[in-house]
């Protein structure tokens, strides 16, 4: 008999239901975490694979030279030959190195924290939720469709890395950066089926409830500011220029969160308030 309350999603579907109960919101939240998520690792993974695509191109033109030296009878192949081996074995440990940034070692033994988290996120901690539930090797296994149409179940050890947002991303730009808990890169969208709300009960999950979304969020970003090194170090007995860094951190708070951002005009009157309070607190 066929569970009717059982759906078959996309796993990103999912999680947009696990973070808010109108979908479009979740979905919309969902994106905002991955994208933090990556920027987090685009940085790591370039310098990654540069070193990697550079020992690569060492390594053939050592063996290509160590080929030639050798037809051709001329000293220096060995020598060709001992650094193409070096250059062989270092990619070797490149790649490896990015599976332990992945997973906290060779292989995925346990939940790793992921890079992309905010703790004080009410959308991030749903989405840990999900992934939290999905790493218990007695949920329904996510899956993917092979090319027949197919599926393929994935190992619940697929969520214990800390790049696992990209599980949920909404392309594979970000996912292309995964390496499965076995094997090589691991780019496929997954898809779940379940009962979603006995899914939420389970993990305990508490989806902010739709409603009309806050416009500005001041307090958030006027909290981000509490011992941030650039307002640590401001001179408050020099006025000029203080005022408007404060803007300028409020804005990138708002831009690194793709929310829209108040006027500066609101925001400079945001800016002296903190700045009357800092000094009120140096002087205490």
């Amino acid at each position: 008999m066929v569970d009717d309350r059982k759906e078959v999603l996309p796993l990103r579907i999912v999680a947009g239901r696990f973070i808010n109960t109108d979908e479009k919101i979740g979905l919309a939240e969902l994106d905002r975490i991955t994208a933090d998520a990556s920027r987090a690792i685009r940085n790591q993974y370039w310098i990654w694979t540069v070193s990697f695509m550079t020992t690569a191109a060492v390594t053939a033109g050592s063996v290509l030279v160590g080929g030639a030296l050798t037809i051709g009878g001329m000293p220096g192949a060995d020598l060709s030959a001992l650094i193409g081996l070096g250059g062989a074995g270092l990619m070797v440990a490149e790649g490896a190195s990015w599976r332990v940034f992945q997973y906290g070692g060779m292989k995925a033994r346990s939940p790793q924290d992921p890079v992309y988290a905010d703790r004080g996120d009410k959308a991030v901690l749903n989405l840990e939720r999900l992934f939290g539930i999905l790493q218990l090797e007695s949920t329904p296994r996510p899956f993917y469709y092979a090319r027949n149409g197919a599926r393929r179940y994935v190992d619940h050890r697929y969520f214990f890395g800390k790049l696992r947002a990209a599980h949920v991303a909404n392309d594979n730009a970000i996912r292309s950066a995964l390496f499965g808990p076995v094997g090589l890169w691991f780019d496929r969208e997954l898809f779940l089926e379940a009962d979603i709300d006995k899914l939420m009960a389970d993990a305990k999950a508490r989806p902010n409830r739709a409603g009309a979304p806050k416009k500005y969020d001041y307090t958030d970003a006027v909290i981000s500011l509490i011992e941030h090194p650039e307002v640590r170090k401001i001179d408050i007995s020099k006025n000029r220029g203080n005022q408007t860094r404060i803007v300028e951190l409020l804005e990138d708070w708002y831009d690194s969160r793709r929310r829209e951002a108040p006027s500066r005009t609101q925001l400079s009157s945001y800016a002296k308030q903190i700045l009357e309070t800092i000094a009120k607190n140096r002087s205490s």
